[in-house]
């Protein structure tokens, strides 16, 4: 018998049993997309035709400063967890140029508290602004948070003197949780405080799926331990169109639709990778590069 197929009777309230099945779909969507994920890395892990020594795997662990792009919110003020396993391809026997899939637990969103400067606000998304009083319109917060399950797919070019690498990929998330509050501050000394908008992962304000474009840099620390730093963006809007007005609503509305911009910080760690000591060095007797390398033939194909 399958779950959601299953439908109990509420006394008296067929809208909870409507909200039951809702639920029951979305976890079965979101088992459907990790099942998904573990039979690709599988095949990823496990191509005949390559060697064991050629992959390797790790876990990386930071966190986000985002902002959206078209909700009249500025700054990098929303800090979110980023973090989760990866495994790593070798594509060339020099190991200059890697494959890199991660799967990750990812939070980014909006905030910010404060003046409004351009005096611009979305109308139609809280009931505590009055057009009436410009002036209040200008005090507000603001905080969207969305809880993504996410899986980039990135390549790597790591440079042979110095080993550190850049790379670019794509990405695609799924919409795991959100929560959005919004207010008025100098209304809100008068009132009973934030109001929590009518957002859920089913109510279709904001889409269920990502998808993203990463420019990405790996600093190594010591052996397997680098420091990564990660630039990444919405190739798509993330969610509906929203109508923006000014104080006085002397002009037509502006449509901005929102796109996730997100900063990446991040220690990640090569947990089958080998080392060995550096040995290179200039005429001058510096190293050249860090201390420690990838032993080239301890990992050799």
């Amino acid at each position: 018998m399958r779950l959601n197929s299953v439908k109990f009777q509420v006394s008296g309230d067929s809208l909870q049993t409507t909200s039951y099945e809702l639920r029951v779909t979305s976890y079965n969507k979101l088992r459907v997309s990790l099942s998904a994920f573990c039979f690709l890395l599988s095949t990823f892990c496990f191509l005949p035709s390559a060697s064991a020594q050629r992959f390797i795997g790790g876990v990386a662990a930071g966190f986000n400063l985002t902002q959206v792009d078209g909700d009249n919110v500025f700054g990098y003020y929303k800090a979110g967890f980023n973090g989760g396993p990866y495994v790593k391809l070798m594509l060339d026997r020099k190991q200059r140029f890697s494959l890199t899939m991660e799967l990750l637990y990812t939070q980014k969103g909006a905030f910010k508290k404060g003046t409004n400067n351009i005096g611009y606000f979305a109308l139609g998304d809280t009931l505590l602004i009055d057009p009436n009083y410009p002036d209040y319109n200008k005090k507000y917060y603001y905080n969207l948070r969305t809880d993504y399950l996410e899986i980039p797919l990135l390549v790597h070019f790591e440079d042979p003197r110095s080993k550190v690498g850049i790379g670019i990929g794509l990405s695609w998330a799924r919409l795991v949780y959100i929560k959005e509050y919004e207010w008025d501050l100098s209304i809100m000394k008068l009132d009973s405080g934030a109001r929590r908008l009518n957002t859920t992962v089913n109510s279709g304000r904001y889409y269920k799926n990502d998808w993203g474009i990463i420019a990405d840099v790996k600093i190594p620390i010591y052996k397997g331990l680098k420091f990564n730093f990660r630039f990444q963006y919405s190739l798509v809007p993330f969610g509906k169109v929203r109508e923006f007005y000014i104080s006085d609503k002397s002009t037509e509305p502006i449509e901005r639709k929102p796109f996730h911009n997100t900063l990446t910080f991040r220690i990640i760690y090569s947990i089958n990778e080998k080392y060995t000591e550096n040995n290179n060095y200039d005429s001058e007797g510096n190293r050249i590069g860090p201390k420690w390398i990838r032993d080239t033939d301890a990992m050799r194909w």
